[in-house]
């Protein structure tokens, strides 16, 4: 294996959740000190923040990075995933059903990702359709795939366990250090994956179904109020202008408490994808993928 996937595969979700964590941060601070309209909310919907330029072009490329990384995530995931299950399946302890569902999990993941860069690039003011369901194409998706990927690490935390306690009796040597390593590290994916996905579960029903239920249809800040708040005549009759009365700016002020819960669980959302991610690091990929690499290129060498 080369060391260039040698080092994606580490890098990946590190360079994921840092694209993300530093966009976030990013498009607040333009947000705030540019003084730009984000509906009136105290903490605003990550697509206001990046809405208007500069903030635009950072949130374009940081979710298009992010976008890339989490794919290769998933990609590596799934390599990890068929490594450590393969021996469990030859003896039977676990069913090739869990295989199939690590490749669901990887198919889903990865084609979750195409969502943000779609909801990056068409803004919620010029194509709030569009960006609405890509925005939901994205966290549905990866919904699901957190939640089939911590059943699978389930089953492999459960499987390691059990190897590890019928080997107790085995004295302790290289072999059985390693096989001990292996199931701390196992068992410490799994607890992550469990508390960062039932904290992300939570928040994506108030951000989606539940908020979307409670929700008032948005309105938009007419060209009145905007010039109102001072915002610029260029600003608000040109840049933003929808009509003759509204421009493209979306108000939330008249449903405040709803919106403001939604933008909540939305960054919500993202922090615990955020910390989901940060739990790939703890996959040994050198004992599990390499080794096993290593092992069936020996056989066929071996082989006449």
């Amino acid at each position: 294996m080369s060391a260039l996937v040698k080092c994606l595969r580490w890098h990946a979700p590190i360079v994921a959740s840092a694209a993300v964590v530093i966009t976030l941060v990013t498009c607040l601070i333009l947000a705030k000190t540019r003084d730009v309209y984000t509906g009136g909310l105290k903490w605003p919907y990550f697509s206001d923040m990046g809405r208007d330029s500069p903030g635009y072009y950072v949130f374009c490329v940081g979710l298009t990075i992010a976008a890339i990384m989490l794919a290769c995530t998933w990609y590596f995931n799934y390599h990890f995933q068929a490594a450590i299950l393969r021996k469990p399946m030859e003896v039977g302890r676990l069913s090739r059903s869990v295989l199939r569902w690590a490749i669901t999990c990887k198919t889903l993941g990865m084609i979750s990702v195409v969502g943000l860069p779609v909801l990056a690039f068409f803004s919620t003011s010029s194509y709030p359709s569009l960006h609405n369901y890509a925005a939901y194409w994205f966290f549905i998706l990866e919904t699901i795939a957190v939640c089939i990927n911590t059943f699978v690490s389930y089953k492999i935390y459960s499987s390691t366990r059990g190897s590890r306690i019928s080997n107790e009796v085995v004295s302790m040597n290289a072999e059985e250090n390693e096989k001990t390593a292996r199931f701390e590290s196992v068992r410490r994916t799994f607890f992550i994956q469990l508390v960062m996905f039932v904290l992300f579960f939570i928040a994506f029903l108030l951000y989606i179904p539940i908020g979307l239920a409670v929700v008032k249809p948005f309105e938009h800040l007419s060209v009145k109020d905007c010039l109102a708040r001072n915002f610029g005549e260029k600003y608000c009759t040109k840049d933003f202008r929808l009509d003759e009365i509204d421009t493209k700016l979306w108000n939330y002020e008249n449903d405040f408490a709803a919106s403001q819960m939604r933008a909540g669980a939305q960054l919500a959302c993202i922090l615990t994808l955020v910390g989901y991610s940060v739990s790939f690091l703890s996959h040994d990929y050198t004992n599990v993928v390499d080794t096993e690499s290593i092992e069936n290129s020996t056989a066929v060498l071996a082989s006449p």
